[in-house]
């Protein structure tokens, strides 16, 4: 029978995620609703996919001039007040989100899944939605304190979604319009840490990020990732390109250095050699797992700054470093599942998938290929 799902996401990140298994649902037939608020590109890729949306945020939710607390304070009351709006009397069979939409399940009765894939000490303040949710979907590795117990685990990381080979097909004519006579390339990723849960965290500052892009530019061309304003000397590096394009740009470059999270275990999955730096080092599993287990990616604290630099020069002339960063990408792959389908297969024979799950903890290894 078909189901009814209200998707309700925040981060740019989340599109990438969802995108598919909602593509899916809408093949299968079933009637999927989406909601979003303006968060960086998040709109113009939503837009992307010729999704009917309703953007509850449309200038954002950011409020100038007041510290961030405060203003995530407010926005937890006037974006309840707007889904309720939203959602009125319609009916779902289940609500997914990475955000406030758990309160709204609550309180019509419509059970949540949430996706998280940080651990709760990192973003406590994710709290406040893990505590009405229903069901948390994340990594088995991801430590949810008290609120394992509403864990829905897979292995696997949220990146595979989007990223696996299931998914994900290299679009070569968009790798070739950035390769200047076939020159090497590098991506460079600069963000800005101002979530509240960013508060106090450093990544690669100006004069970091002149130092690298010296260095990189002796051995190819640099391009600057960054959905912020940057500053006059490093503005001339930025990347033109459409937002769904810069998968495929990513995973034909060289290598990554950026402090963003999300990209660096982008770069790392697709077997592009992944130099992460900020203050969120040493903190989350799913990326020490991909450090120290499959030896994905290198992450180094704000004051390892030169130890970074050590390493990216090395890997810049040692021409095996990213053959063998290819064979320790099949070996994760190996016992990662297809996020998609595993989605795909939950939200639609949800409850019931809880219950499959509960009884054979081995049936999620058929979404490995």
């Amino acid at each position: 029978m078909p189901k009814r799902f209200l998707f309700f996401f925040v981060h740019p990140s989340k599109f990438h995620v969802f995108k598919n298994t909602i593509n899916a649902l809408k093949r299968n037939g079933h009637h999927v609703d989406i909601v979003i608020t303006s968060k960086d590109v998040l709109e113009e890729l939503v837009k992307s996919e010729g999704w009917d949306y309703v953007n509850i945020f449309p200038n954002g939710r950011k409020i100038k001039n007041v510290s961030p607390y405060i203003s995530a304070a407010i926005n937890f009351f006037r974006t309840i007040h707007r889904l309720f709006k939203f959602v009125g009397k319609k009916n779902y069979d289940l609500f997914i989100t990475d955000d406030l939409l758990v309160y709204v399940g609550k309180i019509k009765k419509t059970p949540s899944i949430v996706f998280c894939d940080d651990d709760i000490q990192v973003v406590k303040q994710f709290s406040l939605v893990l505590a009405f949710a229903d069901h948390c979907l994340a990594p088995f590795i991801t430590d949810l304190g008290k609120y394992n117990s509403k864990k829905i685990g897979f292995d696997g990381y949220k990146e595979l979604a989007y990223l696996h080979p299931n998914q994900f097909k290299l679009n070569d004519e968009i790798v070739k319009k950035f390769k200047e006579s076939s020159q090497t390339y590098f991506i460079l990723r600069l963000v800005s840490l101002t979530a509240y849960h960013d508060v106090g965290k450093t990544g690669i500052t100006v004069q970091k990020a002149l130092t690298l892009i010296e260095l990189l530019k002796k051995y190819g061309k640099v391009y600057i990732s960054a959905e912020r304003p940057l500053e006059k000397e490093l503005e001339p590096y930025r990347i033109q390109i459409l937002p769904k394009d810069l998968k495929d740009v990513l995973a034909g470059a060289f290598l990554y250095i950026g402090d963003s999270q999300t990209m660096s275990s982008e770069a790392a999955i697709m077997g592009v050699p992944s130099f992460r730096i900020n203050d969120f080092t040493g903190k989350i599993s799913v990326m020490e797992e991909k450090d120290h287990k499959y030896k994905l990616s290198k992450s180094f604290k704000t004051s390892e700054f030169n130890e970074l630099y050590k390493q990216v020069e090395s890997c810049l002339n040692n021409d095996e470093f990213k053959l063998k960063m290819n064979e320790k990408k099949k070996n994760m792959l190996k016992e990662k599942i297809d996020l998609t389908a595993f989605m795909t297969w939950l939200f639609e024979n949800f409850p019931g998938s809880l219950t499959v799950l509960k009884d054979n903890s081995n049936y999620q290894k058929q979404f490995i290929s």
